[in-house]
């Protein structure tokens, strides 16, 4: 349904009369939001109409719009308007409370929506890890700054750990990044100036829109099926006159729809990037966790690794909370990296450094990635078995950490979020992956990912 314009009238004149108004705005529409107010899938009204509602410039309308889009509550998609995504990405307007108070029996919301690692023997290990640094390790240089891309050692260490991945490179290439968003928005802006075209899968990650979003770049769509992005798509985009620069995809385990492309795609996708001198950055945050990944589905940076960026991180197979990404490319990259590393993200702090490093080497790392493959096995088969069964739904496909629903008819994404976010279960619907300028929202389905602590 379509938001009524004077809503938005409304919260403003009840909320706080302070700020600048574009964010008094972006704070309306959470409001509405966590109240109810807005659900997901509802249309919000144009910025023109918006504007002349409150009596503000369309560009006022239009930055609120930015910050409320940033918060991950609405999505933009041209041709099609402006939509309410629901509380997703953004649990701290869900007063979703901690594991700990969840385990203790308190009441709070099951979130869904945010991919997160489960966790075993984590906590424990990260204890006697911190204790063993506390006696031998030299505390000065863990409060001091550490190198802009990690230290030599280090940068040796993510090399045998990208090695699992299939990916054979030298520390020279590998720079240390404080999470897989950092190494992402590093990638963005060593590839692209602003104003320059990035095409994506039609649905894609987040929270490459709001980096790209923020470097002024560009998005541009390529039709996905199911079998994931399609080359003939891919080629028609590199001679539209859009005049691409570069392609961010999620080769293996996408995110949201959890498929994980044929080798036959793989090497059509770079073969165009090289006919067409495309860039390619590619998303392997999930990589470790699909089984025999290392020779079922070779990372593109393997076959390409003269155009190839390759971003992952420890968030997704390790712990999110230990902020440490790694980002790969040709050598002669290296140098820029660095300068925006320094520019940007600044260095991946030493502590949180130095505890990766410590389970990389000993190998701790591999054994809490070999269990979270197991866990993430049962409950991916749990969430096949137990969702399959409902007639409602056409189809499941698990991958890594979430799994992908597609609804029939008459069932609607914002439909099935609605009715979760009823129970108090937060889940994301197709429109919240949608790329900028696609003019469908693809595929009617939810994206569903696993809590850490709690069963499928």
């Amino acid at each position: 349904m379509s938001a009524d314009p004077s809503l938005f009238k409304e919260l403003l004149d009840q909320g706080e009369q302070s700020g600048p108004v574009y964010r008094r705005l972006a704070d309306a529409i959470a409001s509405a939001v966590t109240t109810g107010a807005l659900a997901a899938g509802d249309r919000l009204p144009t910025h023109r109409e918006l504007a002349k509602e409150l009596g503000i410039a369309v560009p006022t309308v239009s930055r609120g719009y930015r910050e409320a889009e940033q918060l991950g509550l609405i999505s933009s998609t041209v041709g099609r308007g402006t939509f309410v995504s629901g509380t997703s990405g953004i649990p701290h307007l869900r007063d979703t409370p901690s594991d700990g108070q969840r385990e203790a029996g308190e009441p709070g919301r099951l979130d869904m929506a945010v991919n997160a690692p489960a966790r075993g023997m984590h906590e424990e290990l990260l204890r006697r890890t911190l204790a063993a640094m506390a006696t031998t390790a030299d505390a000065g240089a863990l409060l001091g700054y550490e190198s802009d891309i990690g230290s030599h050692p280090h940068r040796e260490s993510a090399c045998r750990w990208l090695a699992l991945r299939g990916l054979d490179v030298e520390p020279g290439q590998v720079a240390i990044c404080p999470g897989g968003q950092g190494a992402l928005l590093v990638a963005l802006a060593a590839t692209l100036r602003s104003g320059e075209v990035l095409l994506t899968e039609s649905l894609t990650y987040p929270g490459v829109k709001s980096a790209a979003q923020l470097l002024g770049i560009r998005l541009s769509a390529v039709a996905m099926d199911e079998e994931g992005l399609i080359p003939e798509a891919l080629e028609e985009a590199c001679t539209s006159g859009t005049a691409p620069r570069a392609l961010y995809c999620m080769p293996t385990a996408h995110n949201p729809t959890a498929i994980t492309l044929s080798g036959q795609r793989r090497q059509a996708i770079v073969d165009i990037a090289r006919r067409h001198d495309l860039q390619i950055i590619e998303d392997d945050v999930f990589g470790l966790l699909v089984p025999d990944a290392g020779t079922t589905a070779v990372p593109l940076a393997a076959l390409a690794p003269e155009r190839t960026l390759f971003v992952t991180s420890l968030s997704k197979t390790l712990a999110p909370g230990l902020r440490c990404g790694f980002l790969a490319g040709p050598p002669e990259m290296a140098d820029r990296l660095g300068a925006l590393i320094r520019a940007t993200v600044f260095n991946p702090s030493p502590l949180s450094t130095a505890v990766v490093m410590r389970w990389l080497d000993d190998g701790t790392a591999e054994r809490l990635l070999d269990w979270q493959r197991t866990e993430m096995a049962r409950r991916r088969e749990a969430a096949e078995q137990l969702l399959g069964a409902h007639r409602e739904i056409s189809s499941v496909r698990a991958a890594a950490l979430h799994a992908w629903v597609e609804l029939r008819e008459p069932w609607s994404a914002s439909e099935v979020v609605t009715l979760a976010d009823s129970l108090g279960i937060t889940i994301s619907p197709t429109l919240y992956f949608g790329a900028a300028d696609q003019a469908t929202p693809g595929p009617c389905g939810c994206a569903w990912a696993t809590p850490p602590t709690s069963p499928p």
